[in-house]
């Protein structure tokens, strides 16, 4: 090989190397990598009904005199209200409840569950129409009703209607009545 053709690679290989150890200064900067850990806390879900362990026991609406029918029973002409508690008080969440009757043993044909007193809002366990309400996280209903009616008589008055009242009392029979009560978070509002 010349000496000029090595004096050339020479340069080259210099030329090189110094463009390189440029490169890599341009390139050079300062990295860290910082590991942070966080927590955040689930809110609690405890909604419950107090009733849920033991029953519903419905009250009459006004105290029927005993000359016309006796205590504790049920009969044409008669209303009342189902109370349930609907408890929130453990929970760390709003939540909206939904009450509806789900089984109705021995309901007389006419009975029906409202959710409102006026007995203009009827509700059923096949229907789409429930007690309604929400609470705050930490909070109890008070004053939840379902209620019900058995009219004494339909409008205008038929003795079939009148009939099957008569079957219905016959028997004598206890009504017992289940409820669903559905509680569901209420989705948090931003800020």
């Amino acid at each position: 090989m010349s000496k000029k053709r090595s004096t050339v690679a020479v340069a080259f290989l210099v030329l090189g190397v110094v463009v390189l150890g440029l490169a890599v200064a341009v390139y050079a900067k300062y990295v860290s990598n910082i590991t942070k850990t966080g927590t955040a806390t689930v809110a609690k879900w405890s909604f419950t009904s107090d009733n849920q362990t033991g029953t519903v026991t419905c009250e009459l609406d006004q105290t029927y005199d005993t000359d016309t029918l006796e205590a504790d029973r049920i009969a044409p002409g008669t209303s009342g209200k189902c109370p349930i508690t609907v408890s929130n008080a453990n929970t760390e969440v709003g939540i909206r409840y939904d009450i509806k009757p789900s089984t109705v043993a021995n309901q007389p044909a006419h009975l029906k569950f409202y959710s409102d007193a006026a007995h203009q809002n009827e509700i059923t366990a096949t229907g789409s129409a429930t007690v309604t309400g929400t609470l705050e996280p930490g909070a109890t209903s008070s004053g939840v009703y379902v209620y019900w009616l058995w009219p004494y008589e339909d409008n205008p008055s038929t003795a079939a209607y009148d009939e099957i009242d008569t079957t219905d009392g016959e028997g004598g029979a206890t009504m017992t009545m289940t409820f669903d009560v559905t509680g569901t978070q209420i989705q948090p509002a931003a800020q």
